[in-house]
């Protein structure tokens, strides 16, 4: 089994390089590399398509918050059928006097106000749209990073079970010598036809596990199809060729820290909710500050009920000035609201601290567990030598019938077993390779 090696630096130009657009047209589905793979994820998956509407969602709203600081400007009309105006100049169980006014009233005014001063209300609206616009970008890039993960681990599956395939294969080729090699010694009586059978046996359990195989490659490639939204006329198959990188260089483990703690959405995005919750302190605190506005209003009005009785003439009148209020309950009301803030910015910092333990727990983790696959590997290789020692001196017993099938086959199985664990320890390396590098923010 031979794997290609290249360089991380070739291995980031295509995962990480840019989210231009690419046309599908003239893709091959049935050679889909991881590179072109991750492209058509980016721009196809129903999830970060869901994210990216969220964000232009709160970016229109951010937009939509400086209409607040506009005027609000209003026409006013109305038409009203109006009775005769009766006066109770003694209480109203006493006889009232009459007064004739016109039949009908109508108006048309025209008024305006704008916010002047809202206790720096409007202000930290608009402070906490832009960060909440920073947490959805967080948000779809972090869905980015999860979506590579998870296509380059597919890929890896699949890379795993044509390995295990082509091995298979070899061993499949290697039974076939070995039925002829016992069909021959049965000829010649050294054997009896109970040993064919025996070898014939192990060549159809490898038949069984190679077709095995093949329906689990399937599924993955359907997974892949799935994850990428491809459609369905398209049958894909995967390329898994420069899939390996190396992996053996690890760097320090404090020097990883700080790169994952500096490049984790999670963090940054737990880090501007202390920012949000803090804004949200402010704006209940605004609560019991006044509220000034200015405005004014002008309009035309029929009849003129600035007299009395009512004079059957059409008036103009306008005004304009300024509005202050001071909500005076609300220095009491506000103490409950104002306690819940500070416990929601306590909430939100001790869940920072929560994010970079994590952080540096993961990091510790994905660490450990790439520098044990690699020293799994310097185990598996001498595995492999003795158990291909041990195969090779068995059969030349076999031939020489010094030995019997059964440990020919039991050599046959502990070489397949070496072989396939050394192929699982190696694409299980590279899958350590890509979480660490998931966890350090750099996938």
């Amino acid at each position: 089994m031979i794997f290609k090696y290249i360089k991380y630096q070739l291995l980031t130009l295509f995962i990480l390089g840019g989210s231009h657009v690419f046309s599908q047209a003239n893709l091959d589905y049935n050679q889909l590399k991881l590179s072109e793979a991750i492209e058509i994820g980016l721009q196809n998956n129903k999830k970060l398509k869901i994210r990216s509407l969220q964000t232009e969602i709160a970016e229109l709203h951010e937009r939509d918050l400086l209409n607040d600081k506009l005027p609000d400007v209003n026409f006013h009309t109305s038409f009203y059928k109006l009775s005769t105006l009766r006066q109770f100049e003694h209480g109203i169980l006493n006889r009232s006097t009459q007064y004739d006014v016109p039949g009908e009233q109508y108006d048309f005014t025209l008024s305006a106000e704008i916010p002047i001063y809202l206790g720096g209300k409007l202000k930290n609206d608009e402070k906490k749209a832009a960060i909440e616009v920073d947490i959805k970008k967080l948000q779809v890039r972090k869905d980015e990073r999860e979506l590579r993960m998870e296509i380059i681990t597919a890929y890896l599956k699949v890379l795993h079970l044509k390995e295990q395939q082509l091995l298979i294969e070899d061993k499949m080729h290697e039974d076939t010598l070995v039925i002829k090699q016992t069909k021959a010694l049965k000829k010649n009586g050294a054997v009896t036809y109970n040993e064919v059978l025996r070898t014939e046996l192990q060549l159809s359990n490898h038949k069984i596990s190679h077709s095995e195989l093949s329906k689990e490659i399937d599924i993955l490639e359907h997974h892949v199809k799935t994850i990428l939204a491809i459609h369905p006329e398209h049958e894909v198959h995967i390329d898994t060729s420069d899939l390996i990188t190396s992996t053996d260089h690890i760097g320090l483990v404090d020097d990883m820290i700080l790169e994952a703690l500096g490049n984790s959405e999670k963090l940054k995005i737990s880090e501007k909710d202390v920012r949000l919750k803090e804004i949200d302190k402010k704006i209940t605190r605004a609560n019991i500050l006044p509220k000034i506005t200015a405005g004014g209003k002008y309009g035309y009005t029929y009849p003129n009920f600035m007299f009395f009785p009512p004079e059957e003439f059409m008036y103009r009148f306008g005004m304009v000035g300024v509005n202050v209020s001071i909500p005076i309950s609300n220095f009491f009301k506000n103490k409950q609201k104002m306690q819940i803030a500070n416990q929601n910015i306590s909430i939100a910092k001790l869940e920072v601290e929560e994010r970079e333990e994590e952080i540096i727990h993961d990091v510790f983790v994905a660490n450990k567990r790439l520098e044990d696959a690699i020293e799994k590997i310097e185990i598996a290789k001498e595995a492999i030598n003795q158990s291909k020692e041990n195969y090779r001196i068995v059969k030349t017993k076999y031939i020489n019938k010094l030995s019997l099938i059964t440990e020919l086959i039991d050599a046959d199985n502990s070489l397949l077993e070496a072989q396939s664990n050394m192929i699982s320890l190696q694409i299980n390396k590279q899958l350590k390779y890509y979480q660490l590098q998931y966890v350090l923010g750099n996938l």
